[in-house]
This record gives C-alpha cells, sequence and structure tokens, in this order.
C-alpha cells in the first residue's frame, strides 16, 4: 500500500466551507461563494453574498469571520451590493441580540427563532433556536460508510457562529419535539 492508496481525509479548511455553505447558505437570501486560497499559506476566504442590507450586516456581526484551525486560517466576508459589509460596532442588550438573529437567519430554513435566558441578575444567554435536522454533506470521512459529515444543524451553526457577543453567550439549540416535552413532565 502506497502513501497515495491511502484514506485521505478533507483538510478543515473544506469541512469548515462546506458548514458555512450548507448552514449559512440555505437561506434564499444568501450565496456562499466558492473558498478561496491565498497565495504562499496565507490563509482561506469564504465570501457570502446577501441580498438585504439589514440582514448582512446582522450575519456579519453574529458570524465568526475569522475560524484558526491550527496553522490554518479561513476569514469570511459578507458582502452587499458589491461592498464588505463590516459588523456592528455598538453594545447589544440580550433583547438586541434576540432581534439581531431574527434578522440574519429569518429566511434560513434552518432558524426557528432565538430567544433570551436570564440565569441570575447580569448573567444571561441567547438562544438561537434551529430545526430538528441533519446536516449532511460528502467529506472524506472513513468514520461513515457513505464518507460523509453528518451534524445537528444547531452543532454546525455553534461551529461558524459567534461564541459570544458582548459579553454574552450564545448557545445554538436544538427546537424541542413537542411529543417528548410531555414525557419530560411525567
Amino acid at each position: 500500500m502506497t502513501q497515495s492508496d491511502l484514506p485521505q481525509l478533507s483538510p478543515p479548511q473544506f469541512t469548515y466551507f462546506n458548514e458555512v455553505k450548507s448552514s449559512i447558505g440555505n437561506d434564499p437570501s444568501v450565496e456562499v461563494l466558492n473558498l478561496i486560497e491565498f497565495p504562499e499559506g496565507a490563509g482561506y476566504l469564504i465570501p457570502i453574498i446577501v441580498d438585504n442590507r439589514k440582514k448582512a450586516r446582522a450575519l456579519a456581526t453574529i458570524l465568526n469571520l475569522q475560524k484558526e484551525m491550527g496553522n490554518i486560517v479561513v476569514n469570511l466576508i459578507v458582502i452587499y451590493d458589491k461592498s464588505i459589509v463590516r459588523p456592528y460596532g455598538r453594545t447589544f442588550t440580550a433583547e438586541g441580540l434576540v432581534d439581531l438573529y431574527k434578522d440574519a437567519l429569518a429566511t434560513n430554513r434552518y432558524f426557528k427563532f432565538a430567544e433570551e435566558k436570564v440565569f441570575a441578575p447580569g448573567t444571561n444567554s441567547v438562544y438561537p433556536v434551529f430545526t430538528k435536522s441533519v446536516i449532511q454533506f460528502f467529506n472524506d470521512d472513513i468514520s461513515d460508510l457513505y464518507n460523509n459529515f453528518n451534524e445537528v444543524a444547531a452543532f454546525v451553526f455553534r461551529d461558524i457562529l459567534n461564541e459570544e457577543i458582548n459579553g454574552i453567550l450564545i448557545n445554538p439549540s436544538t427546537e424541542m419535539d413537542p411529543s417528548t416535552s410531555d414525557k419530560d413532565s411525567e
């Protein structure tokens, strides 16, 4: 068996690109363009074109615009009307972040709603809630019979969204199945 005969895994930048394309790109208002490699190992770029300025600004704010995976760096840019959109520079309350997630993801087929939860005074989180879905794409994954990447939608969004904004934790979640919520209360 030669080196070229050994199973190959998709490089992390391709997996991340497919996560972005499969999650954020699951929106009729958003187009995720192909992954661009910078010369001389300077990293990668994923351009995201959005057809609405308010949505573009909200996406630029909630997305992790620079993902580091070891020595590999992948940058995201959000584009509206042929211009790069910058994130909002202002401070958001948890309630404001709920509205921001609605602005960014309202037409995304995986998004259900966003909600804030206060645990104690000054300690709260925002929960963008996603459908009970699996995101799947080919990934040269030898641990899967079909070599696919398979992950719950909320976990894929967790990988591409900011973990916190203005000190408020962001916790992507999966919608509750109404049939199981009754069993939990018994």
